[in-house]
C-alpha cells in the first residue's frame, strides 16, 4: 500500500471541509462527492479508485451491505438473461414485465416464489462457485447451471480489492440539497482468497442479483441489468481483511 500517505494527507482535507455539497441527492452522491473531492476519474470502476487502494463509502449508522464487486456469473455467456426468463418474477409496479432482484447466501435457503429455494455452494474439487436451485418442495436440486469461477473471482478481487479504505460519513438534507460530511476512516489488506471463499460459503459474503427491465422508451420491456454484486456487511470486513 504504498500511496497510504498520500490519501491519509488527502482524506484529512476532505475531513476539514465539513459539511460538502453532494454531487447528486442520489444514493451514489456519497461516492461520487468524495471521488471529486479527491480529484478521481470514476470512468473505470476495474481499478482501484486511488492508486491502489480502493475505497468504499458508507453512512454512519446504515445498515446496509458493503458491495465488494460485481461479476455476471462466467459459466455461460448469457447466463443473466436465462436467469432472468426462467426464475424472474412480475414487477410490483409494472406486473406484465419480469424481474430478478434478490439476495442469496451460502447459509440458509432463498424462497422464491411458491417454486424454488436457492443457495450459493461452494464447489472446491471444480474450483467454481454455484448457483443451486432446488424444487421447494422435494429438495431437489433442479438447476445448478450458473457459476463464477475461482479464476474470475480471485482476479476481480486482487485487482481491485488488495488494499481497501472504508470512509464513514454523515448525511443531511437542507432543501433542495443534500450534503455529506466524511468523518473517519480506516484501512484494510486482503487476508488471502481461500479467506474470501470460505467467507461466501458460510453466508459471511453474499450474491445480490440487480435484474430489472425498461419500462418505457424504445428498450421496453428488455433487461436493464444493474449488475450482480458480492456483498459483506461492515461487521464482517475482518473475517477477510486485516485491520492496520
Amino acid at each position: 500500500m504504498e500511496h497510504l500517505n498520500d490519501l491519509i494527507i488527502a482524506l484529512e482535507k476532505v475531513k476539514n471541509k465539513g459539511w460538502i455539497q453532494a454531487q447528486n441527492n442520489g444514493n451514489c452522491g456519497i461516492g461520487t462527492t468524495l471521488e471529486k473531492e479527491l480529484n478521481i476519474n470514476s470512468s473505470d470502476f476495474e481499478i482501484p479508485d486511488f492508486k491502489d487502494i480502493e475505497l468504499k463509502t458508507k453512512k454512519t449508522g446504515a445498515l446496509s451491505n458493503i458491495t465488494l464487486f460485481s461479476a455476471a456469473p462466467d459459466s455461460y455467456l448469457y447466463e443473466i438473461k436465462r436467469i432472468h426468463k426462467q426464475y424472474g418474477y412480475p414487477h410490483t409496479k409494472y406486473p406484465e414485465f419480469k424481474v430478478f432482484n434478490t439476495t442469496i447466501c451460502g447459509k440458509k435457503y432463498t424462497s422464491m416464489g411458491n417454486k424454488y429455494h436457492m443457495i450459493i455452494h461452494v464447489d472446491w474439487q471444480n474450483k467454481k462457485v454455484v448457483l443451486h436451485v432446488h424444487d421447494k418442495y422435494s429438495g431437489t436440486l433442479i438447476d445448478d447451471k450458473s457459476s463464477w469461477s475461482f479464476e474470475l473471482l480471485k482476479e476481480k478481487l486482487y485487482r481491485k480489492l488488495k488494499y481497501m479504505c472504508l470512509v464513514k460519513t454523515q448525511r443531511k438534507y437542507e432543501f433542495p440539497y443534500v450534503y455529506y460530511k466524511y468523518t473517519n476512516y480506516n484501512f484494510y489488506i486482503l487476508k488471502s482468497f481461500e479467506d474470501f471463499i470460505k467467507a461466501i460459503e458460510k453466508g459471511i459474503i453474499k450474491v445480490t442479483f440487480k435484474i430489472n427491465v425498461f419500462n418505457k422508451g424504445p428498450k421496453l420491456g428488455q433487461i436493464h441489468d444493474h449488475g450482480t454484486s458480492f456483498d459483506i456487511n461492515e461487521d464482517d470486513i475482518e473475517t477477510i481483511y486485516y485491520k492496520i
